[in-house]
Formats: structure tokens, C-alpha cells, sequence
């Protein structure tokens, strides 16, 4: 998401309603994840995950044990729900458009580390093909549509 869509830096100011809702479009969306940067760390009860190193370890080629996948396996949903406080956050709290956008990019990073540890421990390859993928595209492109529309009836 930009800075601002005036162009000028004004993350001081609260956020609009609009905003907002543009926000939280696009953090819903099936696919808000791709692109996402991985956050560096995380801190979740009380436990700090080194989530960039991590991800990129097993993308090299790192062995897991049984022990560290089972960990993995119940980071994932921790690392959801942590995304799922952010969106409430965001969803109900006053911020200003520093809050919020970092509250998004916090929450999509964390989508897309749970999804790339998940395609890790399900054995997928980083890349889909080509088709698959268009496949995935179209499919979000209807949902999103839907969506939006659902969205501009709601502002009438």
C-alpha cells in the first residue's frame, strides 16, 4: 500500500473511514500476501521468531527434523492469528496512517511467511506454473470484484 495516495508524507494525521476500508479491501483479499516482504521478527507470547532467517534457511535447503517441523506446524496459526489481532486493530481502533499502514504491512508479511512455511512443510516448489497461477488470478479477480461491489453498495 503507499505512503499516501497525495503523494505527500502525512502519516501523523488519523486515517479516514475511506482509508481504511481500502486497507482493510485489500487485506482481505485471497491474495493480499503476494509481494509482501517477510517481517524480519515477531515477538508472540513472549517468544521472538527470527522469521526472515528462517524462511529463507529452509528455502536454501535446510533439513528439518521432526521436532523443528512440528514447531513450524504450530508457529503457523500463531502467526495467523497475530494477523487477524492486526486487522481487528486496524478495523476498530483510532490511528493515524502510520498506524494503520503499518499495522497492513505487518499483517500481509505475516500472511505470507504462514503461506511460504506452509508450502515449505507441504514439500512445494517456490514457484507454481504458469497456468496454475492465471488459474488463481482469474479466480481472485471475480472474488475481488464481488467484493469491491459489495463495498460501494455498503457507502450508498
Amino acid at each position: 500500500m503507499p505512503k499516501s495516495e497525495k503523494g505527500t508524507d502525512n502519516a501523523d494525521e488519523y486515517i479516514s473511514s475511506e482509508e481504511r476500508n481500502k486497507l482493510l479491501w485489500s487485506l482481505r483479499s485471497e491474495f493480499s500476501w503476494v509481494g509482501k516482504t517477510i517481517p524480519e521478527s515477531v515477538e508472540i507470547d513472549g517468544q521472538e521468531y527470527r522469521l526472515k532467517d528462517l524462511v529463507r534457511e529452509l528455502r536454501e535447503g535446510k533439513a528439518l527434523d521432526p521436532k523443528e517441523a512440528i514447531e513450524i506446524r504450530n508457529l503457523i496459526p500463531k502467526l495467523k492469528e497475530r494477523a487477524k489481532i492486526d486487522e481487528e486493530l486496524l478495523e476498530t481502533e483510532e490511528l493515524t496512517i502510520g498506524e494503520a499502514e503499518a499495522l497492513y504491512e505487518e499483517a500481509v508479511g505475516l500472511l505470507r511467511t504462514s503461506m511460504e512455511l506452509k508450502d515449505i512443510l507441504e514439500g512445494k516448489s517456490e514457484e507454481k506454473s504458469a497456468d496454475e497461477f492465471k488459474r488463481m488470478l482469474n479466480t481472485q479477480k471475480l472474488v475481488d470484484e464481488k467484493r469491491w461491489q459489495e463495498l460501494i453498495k455498503s457507502l450508498k
